[in-house]
């Protein structure tokens, strides 16, 4: 559950309700073959920065629902191929098996586009995957040796804001929107997802605060006949996460 009540709630229990379904297996259930431990943000912020955008866009229901889920599965799949161990103590199945189950959540990403008729989206979705995959590389390339601030911000940009960029410009995409409102959109998404990772890295509270800041000034950029309140809401919420308020 998220820490506050959002507008699109429902919407996103539906989407926790579809992978929960769709991700089985018939060895045991995905919790008990993985030892995966979410967050809230983990579980919700993909999926809620296209409910939001497409709510602000003027778009609701299982069209949204599904994108969101697609872009949940790519998230996930990248959290899980990051729990493959080196530890040559373990068996060659178990170091293997975050990688088979984050190729499977790949594959439902790809399913996922047929069954919805959006395959126009596999390339963007593809190309992401790749500069996610590039900012992984970087990350294990720089383990030994101290890295600044300037680098850290590529390789969170290309292991997070790439994706959360691309999930708000698809949402606004699939919605009808402009170009220009797809633009913006994916800004917004890019600065969200600069905020989650740069918090996740242990990186200033300034920072992290200053991306929030940008988030919400891209909000403002809404034309006025959009609905910008889901967006707030989502920045409210993430803010919250992110940055909760000192007791």
């Amino acid at each position: 559950m998220v820490s506050q009540v959002l507008s699109f709630d429902e919407e996103l229990n539906e989407v926790r309700t579809y992978l929960q379904a769709e991700i089985r297996f018939k060895a045991g259930s995905f919790d008990e073959l993985i030892h995966y431990y979410p967050d809230s943000l983990d579980k919700n912020a993909c999926p809620a920065i296209v409910l939001a955008v497409g709510r602000a866009c003027g778009v609701h229901g299982k069209p949204m629902i599904r994108l969101a889920s697609i872009i949940q599965y790519i998230f996930m799949a990248d959290q899980i191929h990051r729990l493959m161990a080196d530890d040559l103590d373990l068996a060659e199945d178990k170091r293997q098996f975050p990688v088979l189950v984050g190729d499977f959540l790949y594959g439902k990403f790809f399913l996922g586009l047929c069954r919805e008729h959006i395959l126009g989206f596999l390339r963007p979705l593809a190309e992401v995957i790749a500069t996610m995959s590039q900012g992984g590389i970087s990350r294990w390339l720089a383990q030994g040796r101290e890295i600044g601030r300037e680098e850290w911000i590529r390789i969170l940009e290309q292991e997070r804001a790439a994706l959360t960029g691309l999930a708000a410009r698809l949402s606004a995409e699939l919605a009808g929107a402009a170009q220009h409102i797809q633009d913006v959109a994916e800004k917004l998404g890019w600065e969200l997802g600069l905020a989650w990772a740069a918090c996740g890295q242990g990186l200033e509270r300034p920072m992290v605060e200053a991306y929030l800041a940008k988030a919400r000034h891209m909000a403002q950029e809404f034309p006025q006949l959009l609905e910008v309140s889901p967006l707030l809401e989502l920045i409210d919420y993430m803010s919250a996460e992110l940055c909760p308020k000192e007791p």
